[in-house]
């Protein structure tokens, strides 16, 4: 009979005899190479979506947006200093990282037993796994690559035997695997289960070890994770979730039942981009819908009872499990209803998951090695196809919002979202298409009627923009926006009276908008009341300093009321806001003439000229035309 402090014998390897560690190295390098390559298409992709934050900021945003991610945003900001701004090489980088990760998904298979051939398996499914695509291929999506990386390379060096062992650890050695998890949780909070993870896998991975002498350990990655999280609460940037994008507030309670639902799905299959998913009420209330829930977790429990003498269950369950919660739509965390990237962490429980049931293939059936390998090749390819054809969704937002159109063709909001896209790219003939679509789907959707009156208008289909707005009240009375949109329609049309009725309405429902204030003035100014518009512009101007066209007609209402040298100073305003608007240059011209600078208004003249060189001839024209002659 053994003596208390004698240890058990590590489990047999899962799947087959292992081969020795040094003939591991190049099959996990192997499969780490397969997961960049997959990657290189991504190298053309441009920036998507919230990249224009991390734009904007020059590398100080990006996702990082999303929750609170310091690390994150560092690793940006770096990058925009090495690279200026091109987006080929956070691509780069996403990719190395995957690598990274992909290779200790390996190492983690091989740890807990598994033969070589189902390690690297596990691996190779694990890299070419379609549902990371939207983590490793979207720069912004990167929080959660960053973080599961990390929490990995964390876990592997706690979970290593020159660190560790049944007798305690050498703690000195440790400092790394801390250091590694206090990177990963100021990622994304998705490593803050980490500490849990860990003494879960001791508990029931393989080998499995004592708590006896891990006390240390588990302290120190746990004083880790509540240091991240004391971090989070104390910086003013970050705010809890308390509601979440997506959920309707009567399904906060079902929202994380069929999220979880949508992700093992989304895991198991992976038919379709799930990177723009909310929910919708007809799925909120489907008690089907709910049931099948319930039932998808039952089925993953199911499974990991059957196999729960093989330790790539039990870690795949652990994995599986742990990471998903901060993806659901819970309080305080950030997890929305569903993003592909979330569940990044969580993918490494599932692929080993699939690792356990290729090994049970392998020992049941005859000649099931060779079955089971096939199998896994088989759908590697598969999955790596998808794989390939799911990056290209992440080239810009119109790929992006097309691919979310196909995935989701009953989504009024998705079509909305591709319409303005379009609209911002002067694509205004497929912006039509895809808002028409929209409101179809919505009929009151009043954010899709609005765009919808301004392509109209756009189009110079204004009787139509007019009848598009009043559907807009119709839904809502108090819209101050559709007010402002019925009198610019209005005014298109000549009809002065209710443009000016109207634009009156918007500013008495919001005055806080500029653009309502901007419209008014229109309206003053074209019923013959320059001292109103002036008034209004300046209003406009008083919400926003930056609006050029509230300056530019500020100075037309000026001059009409015979305050020259007021005039002048509003064009310049507006030309030093907008030094290559045509218009504001040719009026700021044609106000030093009137107020007698002719050397400052060729000045003005020559740099229309070289601007627009046509522009530059007409405006001679206007000169000749109020009796003044070119400024030679």
């Amino acid at each position: 009979m053994p003596s208390r402090k004698e240890v058990k014998k590590r489990a047999q390897p899962t799947g087959a005899t292992a081969s020795r560690p040094a003939a591991a190295v190049p099959w996990g390098l192997l499969a780490a190479a397969v997961a960049a390559i997959l990657y290189l298409p991504a190298l053309a992709n441009g920036w998507v979506w919230d990249d224009s934050i991390l734009v904007a900021s020059r590398g100080s945003g990006g996702a990082a947006g999303e929750g609170y991610g310091p690390v994150a945003q560092l690793l940006y900001r770096l990058e925009w200093l090495v690279a200026v701004g091109e987006p080929a090489f956070f691509h780069f980088t996403s990719a190395l990282l995957y690598a990274v990760a992909t290779w200790l998904v390996f190492r983690l298979a091989r740890g807990l037993g598994a033969a070589l051939w189902l390690a690297f398996g596990a691996a190779l499914l694990f890299a070419a796994h379609p549902a990371h695509v939207e983590a490793v291929a979207y720069v912004s999506g990167r929080p959660d690559l960053l973080a599961t990386t990390l929490a990995l390379a964390a876990l592997a060096i706690a979970r290593s035997a020159p660190v560790c062992a049944p007798g305690g650890c050498r703690s000195w050695r440790v400092w790394p695997a801390y250091g590694l998890l206090a990177l990963a949780v100021l990622s994304g909070e998705v490593a803050l289960v980490t500490p849990v993870a860990l003494i879960a896998l001791d508990r029931w991975g393989s080998p499995r070890v004592t708590a006896r002498g891990r006390a240390p350990l588990y302290a120190g990655f746990t004083a880790v994770a509540v240091a991240g999280i004391l971090t989070r609460l104390f910086d003013r940037s970050f705010h809890a979730a308390t509601v979440h994008a997506g959920v309707p507030p009567e399904a906060a309670w079902r929202a994380p039942l069929l999220a979880t639902f949508d992700y093992l799905r989304m895991l198991a299959l992976p038919t379709r981009l799930s990177a723009i998913r909310s929910l919708g009420a007809h799925e909120a209330s489907d008690g089907g819908l709910l049931i099948a829930s319930v039932l998808s977790i039952v089925a993953v429990a199911a499974f990991v009872f059957w196999r729960r003498r093989d330790p790539l269950a039990r870690a795949g369950a652990i994995l599986l499990a742990l990471p998903l919660i901060p993806a659901l739509p819970l309080p305080f965390f950030q997890g929305a209803y569903v993003e592909e990237r979330a569940v990044f962490f969580a993918s490494v429980g599932f692929v080993l998951l699939v690792a356990s049931l290729l090994a049970w293939l392998a020992d049941a059936l005859p000649a099931g090695r060779r079955a089971a390998t096939a199998v896994t090749l088989a759908a590697a390819a598969a999955a790596g196809f998808g794989t390939l054809a799911r990056i290209p969704a992440w080239r810009d937002n119109v790929s992006l919002l097309q691919a979310a159109v196909l995935a989701a063709p009953d989504d009024p909001e998705t079509y909305y979202r591709l319409g303005q896209n379009h609209y911002a790219l002067g694509e205004f003939d497929a912006a039509l298409v895809a808002v028409n679509r929209s409101i179809a789907l919505d009929s009151t959707f009043v954010d899709a009627h609005h765009l919808r009156t301004a392509l109209l208008s756009h189009a110079g289909r204004f009787p139509e923009a007019e009848a598009e707005t009043r559907r807009s009240i119709g839904l809502d009375p108090r819209d101050a926006v559709a007010w402002a949109n019925l009198g610019d329609a209005l005014m298109r049309q000549g009809k002065l009276p209710e443009a000016l009725e109207a634009c009156r309405r918007a500013v008495t429902l919001d005055s806080t908008l500029a653009g309502n204030w901007y419209n008014l003035g229109v309206a003053l100014g074209s019923s013959g009341d320059a001292a109103g518009a002036g008034e209004a512009y300046r209003r406009a101007i008083a919400i926003e300093p930056g609006h050029v066209a509230a300056w530019n007609n500020l100075g037309a209402a000026l001059a009409a009321t015979g305050r020259l040298q007021e005039s002048c100073d509003a064009y310049r305003r507006a030309v030093a806001l907008a030094p290559g608007s045509v218009e504001s240059r040719m009026n700021l011209a044609i106000a030093y003439i009137r107020i007698g600078d002719k050397a400052d208004a060729m000045r003005e003249r020559d740099t229309v000229r070289r601007i627009d060189r046509a522009m530059g001839f007409k405006l001679d024209e206007i000169f000749r035309s109020i009796g003044s002659p070119p400024p030679r």
